[in-house]
């Protein structure tokens, strides 16, 4: 089934996930340890690669969506920063240099949808890594019991006050699971609110390929890297239990 992307309405994207800052720490001592030019993909609206910039750090981004790099733009040029961002796809890109940390925040990874276009993107990345350079990304562990309870329930996912008008965005989803796929396909509806209640609800939708702990390191030693190392959390504390998140670092052999 087709659905709008939620990629559509890159201001309304970030009002969805403006909360999402867990990671920004993590993200941005690397960049400043790296000691040289990164790369983020899947860049989106600067979420990540906007702090990172303004902290001084020689940062490039690409992303598929023009619409989400224009608002990039746009949000730069509001803070005096000039952004080097570029339109193109993480499975299949060339740039000119080559980068001493290249990063794939926020479970970008995920919308990759095959073994074929993960090692693609992991082969891509490989080459525009200097020697001994870092790759960092993060995804969520698959854990059986959430999959088994929250296969097509509708949920309440975000609630969130709108930046400016304060009133109140709630995000519903409903997600399907393809086990022997691995894909996740996830039906949201955004309702956002005004004085007298529910104003607009916009309907989107997206699919994701989750990777399971072992087979991310057998991609990642089959695409070059080495030194792999797989955290449950950005505090880099051991993978322990399903729900951690999986935050990765590899190195180029």
């Amino acid at each position: 089934m087709a659905y709008t992307s939620p990629y559509v309405d890159p201001a309304l994207y970030d009002v969805v996930y403006q909360k999402v800052r867990d990671d920004l720490p993590f993200y941005l001592d690397l960049a400043q340890r790296a000691g040289g030019p990164v790369l983020e993909l899947g860049c989106g609206t600067g979420r990540v690669l906007l702090p990172t910039l303004a902290a001084g750090v020689a940062i490039e981004g690409l992303d598929l969506d023009g619409g989400m790099l224009d608002a990039l733009r746009s949000k730069a040029r509001a803070r005096g920063l000039t952004a080097r961002v570029y339109r193109g796809d993480m499975r299949d890109f060339t740039m000119p240099g080559r980068y001493r940390l290249i990063t794939i925040p926020f479970r970008a990874f995920l919308h990759l949808q095959s073994t074929e276009e993960q090692l693609q993107s992991l082969h891509c990345a490989r080459e525009h890594l200097e020697p001994g350079g870092l790759l960092a990304l993060n995804v969520f562990y698959p854990s059986a019991q959430h999959l088994k309870s929250d296969d097509g329930v509708r949920r309440l996912a975000i609630d969130v006050p709108h930046p400016v008008t304060g009133h109140r965005v709630a995000v519903f989803d409903v997600s399907r699971y393809d086990i022997a796929q691995q894909q996740i396909v996830v039906e949201r509806e955004i309702v956002e609110h005004d004085d007298r209640g529910p104003a607009r609800a916009t309907n989107v939708g997206f699919t994701l390929r989750w990777v399971y702990r072992w087979e991310l390191e057998l991609l990642l030693v089959t695409a070059g890297f080495g030194d792999v190392q797989i955290f449950g959390s950005f505090d880099r504390r051991p993978l322990q239990h399903d729900t951690d998140e999986m935050v990765v670092l590899a190195r180029r052999k």
